[in-house]
């Protein structure tokens, strides 16, 4: 157990996942390679919103070297460690290629699911297997009933993934994102 901020802090023990075709695996400084790929796109950048590292100083995207990318993993590392937030690394089974990042930018009782998929990999179903063994996750093992995810409009393809995984728009906004909530029931299969 470690102290944040003068209170006691529970680092998450995050384990790793199997879908049909995918691997879910905590997100570390292994990854580094695929992480900047991803993070190197300007299409995956686009709709992502503003990064900061650990110590609140903003990433610029997209990335132009490993070492920027590998602040994005220092981020979630320390996220975890924390206990607040995390992500999966998404590994392509049995191939062994890293395609992309899911998990949650905060947990609780209503976690907010985030992700981002190399291009190469789009349009594969892909991101909705992985959002899906995701919110089976919190749902089984941190007890949530619901979620949230914030999209910007012109990020089309990915408001019509969250829909496809239940999620349904509240008219919220922030930052530019709308606000998109699932209800008490998670559809785990991503159908």
């Amino acid at each position: 157990m470690t102290t944040i901020s003068g209170g006691p802090v529970t680092p998450l023990q995050i384990p790793a996942l199997r879908t049909a075709r995918l691997r879910l695996e905590p997100l570390a400084f292994a990854h580094s390679g695929g992480m900047f790929a991803l993070w190197a796109r300007e299409e995956v950048c686009r709709y992502s919103g503003p990064a900061v590292d650990a110590h609140g100083v903003p990433i610029a995207l997209p990335a132009c070297s490993p070492v920027e990318s590998d602040r994005i993993i220092d981020f979630f590392v320390r996220r975890a460690a924390a206990g607040l937030g995390f992500r999966w690394a998404m590994i392509t089974e049995p191939e062994g290629i890293f395609i992309g990042a899911v998990g949650f930018n905060h947990l609780g009782p209503c976690p907010e699911l985030a992700y981002h998929l190399h291009p190469d990999a789009w349009g594969q179903g892909l991101m909705a297997e992985a959002c899906g063994a995701a919110l089976g996750w919190a749902s089984a093992e941190r007890g949530a009933r619901t979620a949230h995810a914030f999209i910007v409009p012109e990020n089309r393809a990915s408001i019509v993934l969250i829909q496809r995984l239940g999620f349904r728009a509240t008219g919220e906004v922030e930052d530019g994102a709308g606000r998109y909530h699932l209800g008490t029931q998670h559809r785990a299969s991503g159908q």
